[in-house]
């Protein structure tokens, strides 16, 4: 359970370091998405691998920790390894700001 809420809390960090920048513009804030997402996906192939996703541990106080939890999100997120997606990603930090769970993509 404190696993979940330390997970929920990175996120949620995460999301509003993307909200805060964007102020009110619905399109800044699509932007500064935009721009996050493409910032992790390195070899630009419009999906995040797993070292990908990963990455977003440096940003969290603890490295190893954060990239433990991250990495079991990844699994969950893309059993199949071919890749998170953009409406994957970005339905993933929207739930993990509301402190959701993303249901199993597949169920």
């Amino acid at each position: 359970m404190k696993a979940c809420w330390a997970l929920g809390g990175m996120i949620l960090a995460l999301s509003l370091g993307l909200i805060a920048s964007a102020g009110d513009d619905g399109k800044k804030r699509k932007g500064d998405f935009e721009t996050f997402f493409k910032k992790l996906d390195s070899n630009m192939d419009g999906k995040l691998t797993r070292l990908e996703f990963l990455k977003m541990a440096d940003r969290a106080k603890e490295k190893e920790q954060a990239r433990q939890k991250l990495g079991l999100e990844y699994d969950k997120l893309d059993p199949e390894k071919k890749g998170i997606t953009k409406d994957v990603f970005r339905r993933f930090l929207e739930n993990g700001k509301n402190g959701k769970q993303l249901p199993n993509p597949s169920k």
